[in-house]
């Protein structure tokens, strides 16, 4: 199993929530790709400077706010600035009013997938080809997909190294997800590793449901307190619910969302039980 922890805000916060993850045991830091946020890729080149033995991802890229040929050429770039640690992190996008406000149109969910589709199969024949300036340290760097609809994990599960599975809902339906991914991936099922995020850190305030609310509106507080996404305490228990996912479901790369009511001691007391 790998561990990455989720973070936001500024620049020098990013910097020291990098420090924090790389002193506790996490493999890699990731950061979203939202307006309103620290630019996601000079927020990886920070972060890697403050956390020299982290890989750095996004948790995920939009592509809708890129070109292809364009972001390929910066992601080569950022893998470059950070010694080959990239994870390249790519979804569909899904906030409509967010890419409007970037002044860019909002095509229906099939064109927003296909765009992702050119994204990944532009970024690999560039990051693959040994002519390629500016020159990645991998070619190429690892690419991971994160969403939960059968379009878009299809795609994922045909195009992505890493597939995350976005899910915020009971355990029998993320177990269909990913034997869903498993099915699509075909013959190369073996060498897609799945991913999942912890939405919801309940490890100190199991109460706190704000994220999930925030994520998943239509669905009633009992269904957000059972779902595997919301990780709660004592730090045993949160270790075993871990450990299950990768044992039973198959799920070896663990993301952790922090919020401000994460303490990271607990977090690191949770890594130091599974490791």
């Amino acid at each position: 199993m790998r561990f990455s922890v989720n973070v936001s805000g500024s620049i020098p916060e990013l910097r020291k929530n990098a420090r924090r993850a790389e002193q506790i045991g996490f493999d890699v830091v990731v950061t979203p790709d939202h307006l309103g946020m620290a630019a996601p890729l000079p927020s990886l080149v920070a972060m890697a400077e403050a956390a020299p033995t982290l890989r750095v991802s996004t948790h995920v890229l939009n592509t809708s706010f890129y070109r292809p040929a364009l972001l390929a050429r910066d992601l080569a770039a950022v893998d470059s600035a950070t010694d080959g640690r990239l994870i390249i992190g790519l979804g569909a996008g899904y906030s409509g009013a967010e890419i409007r406000a970037a002044g860019l149109p909002f095509p229906a969910v099939g064109a927003r997938i296909d765009h992702l589709v050119e994204h990944v199969d532009e970024i690999r024949r560039c990051l693959s080809d040994p002519g390629y300036v500016p020159a990645p340290v991998q070619t190429p760097p690892p690419i991971l997909i994160g969403g939960s609809g059968d379009r878009l994990l299809t795609a994922a599960a045909q195009h992505a190294d890493i597939v995350d599975i976005s899910y915020v809902g009971g355990r029998d339906q993320l177990a269909e997800r990913a034997g869903f991914v498993r099915e699509q991936a075909g013959a190369r099922a073996k060498d897609v590793e799945l991913a999942y995020t912890f939405v919801q850190i309940g490890l100190d305030d199991p109460d706190d449901l704000s994220v999930l609310r925030a994520v998943a509106p239509h669905l009633p507080d009992e269904e957000l307190y059972a779902t595997p996404t919301h990780l709660v305490g004592p730090i045993d228990a949160a270790a075993d619910q871990v450990r299950s996912l990768h044992e039973e479901l198959g799920f070896s790369y663990f993301t952790f969302l922090v919020q401000p009511t994460v303490n990271w001691h607990s977090l690191e007391k949770l890594l130091a039980a599974l490791r």
